[in-house]
């Protein structure tokens, strides 16, 4: 029987809402709840219902940094596909079962990328229509959330520290970052069009023009997947979108995103 670990990273009150991305038990799934925690006593507020179900495995971090939390979680799974998940993810029976399909459909496969909905059912973005290689689906538009990323447990790949909510610099971009790393080192990674989880409708780009940090990490970003000369073409493009889609002075952003590029 193939399993799936459901691999939850939150930090301080987020573990509050960590039971209600629990669905009944299976025997085929396994939660790792890995909690980052900013003082001690926050561990006191751990639902009793984690330490009590026999499929949650409840881990500890200290500190802040999204991509460390991940990386701890990595390091308590044992099932053979992990789900990457956050605290306000929403799964089905169904969904599940759409991943492991997926993997005994494509078993040459390390990495499956899939599709998100909001709470509504609306799509959280537009999507390839049909199964094709991640680069492929990348060339047309598709960027990955954390959230849609699948992969076996044999892909010895961690998340960049550097990158991430919670990192010193650089707060965005990790997702793009992972796969570049994995599929460099020769695992081959397709996306799905097929919706496997439910969360709240938020994206980073909604904000980009107001943060700076945010701005560094996409520079950051292009410069891992394309280089320098790319990606200091990318960013006299993105700097120049932004000034005529959406009226933003483009100086200050193509002076952050080439701090960014400086950055890594």
């Amino acid at each position: 029987m193939m399993t799936l670990d459901i691999l939850i990273c939150t930090i301080d009150e987020g573990i509050l809402r960590v039971p209600e991305v629990l669905m009944p038990p299976r025997d085929d799934v396994r939660y790792v709840v890995s909690m980052q925690y900013t003082s001690e006593g926050m561990k006191k507020r751990v639902p009793q219902v984690l330490r009590e179900r026999g499929d949650v495995m409840l881990t500890f971090l200290e500190g802040r940094g999204l991509s460390r939390n991940r990386n701890h979680a990595f390091e308590h799974s044992t099932g053979d596909i992990r789900l990457i998940a956050d605290d306000d993810n929403r799964y089905t029976d169904e969904g599940i079962d759409h991943i492991f399909e997926a993997y005994k459909e494509h078993p040459e496969t390390d990495i499956i990328c899939f599709a998100a909905e909001s709470y509504e059912g609306q799509p959280m973005k537009v999507y390839p229509t049909k199964t094709m290689e991640y680069w492929e689906a990348f060339r047309q538009g598709y960027f990955p959330t954390s959230m849609e990323m699948t992969m076996r447990r044999s892909v010895d790949v961690k998340f960049d520290e550097r990158f991430g909510l919670g990192a010193e610099r650089l707060c965005a971009g990790e997702e793009d970052v992972w796969m570049k790393d994995a599929t460099d080192k020769g695992y081959r990674a397709l996306f799905v069009p097929q919706v496997v989880v439910r969360s709240r409708y938020e994206t980073t780009g909604s904000h980009f023009v107001g943060n700076t940090r945010l701005q560094m990490s996409k520079g950051a970003t292009f410069r891992h997947l394309f280089g320098v000369p790319e990606a200091l073409w990318r960013t006299l493009k993105e700097a120049g979108w932004w000034m005529v889609h959406r009226g933003a002075n483009p100086f200050p952003i193509l002076w952050n995103m080439l701090k960014g590029i400086v950055e890594v």
